[in-house]
C-alpha cells in the first residue's frame, strides 16, 4: 500500500513538473524568449539594420543583363534571355507598377551587371521600390519582364496598351 501511495505522489509530481516545463516553454516561445524574433539573428544578437548601400545599392542578389536579336531588333534581356520592358507611366527611378500590375509585369530585381561578353550601350542602375525591393533600371528607366512571354526571345509585351515597350538597344531606347 505504501509503495502505491509513493508511486501516486511521484506520478503527480512528475506530471506537474512536466506540465510546468511545457507551459514555460510555450510561454517563452510566445514571448520571444526562445527562437528568433524579427530583427534578431538566431544567436540573439540584434540584427544590423541594412545600410543604404545594402538596400539601394549593394543588394547581394545579382541581376544579370544581356541582349538578344529579335524581330524588333536587339533588345535588353535578363540573364535567361527574357525580353525586358519599360512602362510609360514610370518616372526616372520610380516605378508606377505595383500589385496586379507587378504580377503581370514582374520587376527585374537585384543589382544589375552585364552578362559575360554582353555589350550594353546604356547605363545600368537600380533604385529602391516602395516595397523595399531593389529594381533594375536601364538608362534610369525601371525594367520589367512580361509574364506572358513564356519563352526566352519572345517580345509579346512590346506595345501592350501603348504604354509597354521592349528595351531596344539598337535604337537607343
Amino acid at each position: 500500500m505504501l509503495s502505491g501511495t509513493v508511486m501516486a505522489m511521484v506520478g503527480r509530481r512528475t506530471g506537474v513538473a512536466l506540465a510546468t516545463a511545457v507551459g514555460g516553454a510555450l510561454l517563452l516561445s510566445a514571448c520571444g524568449g526562445g527562437g528568433s524574433q524579427e530583427g534578431q539573428k538566431q544567436d540573439d544578437k540584434p540584427a544590423k539594420k541594412p545600410s543604404a548601400s545594402a538596400t539601394a545599392g549593394g543588394d547581394t542578389r545579382q541581376a544579370e543583363l544581356a541582349s538578344r536579336k529579335t524581330g524588333l531588333g536587339t533588345v535588353l534581356t535578363d540573364g535567361k534571355g527574357f525580353t525586358l520592358y519599360t512602362f510609360d507611366k514610370d518616372s526616372d527611378g520610380k516605378s508606377a507598377c505595383a500589385g496586379k500590375c507587378a504580377d503581370l509585369w514582374p520587376p527585374t530585381t537585384g543589382t544589375p551587371h552585364p552578362a559575360e561578353g554582353a555589350e550594353l550601350p546604356g547605363k545600368l542602375g537600380h533604385f529602391e521600390r516602395a516595397d523595399g525591393t531593389v529594381q533594375v533600371s536601364y538608362n534610369a528607366k525601371p525594367v520589367y519582364r512580361f509574364a506572358k512571354d513564356t519563352k526566352p526571345g519572345r517580345t509579346t509585351g512590346d506595345g501592350v496598351k501603348g504604354v509597354w515597350h521592349a528595351v531596344k538597344l539598337d535604337s537607343g531606347k
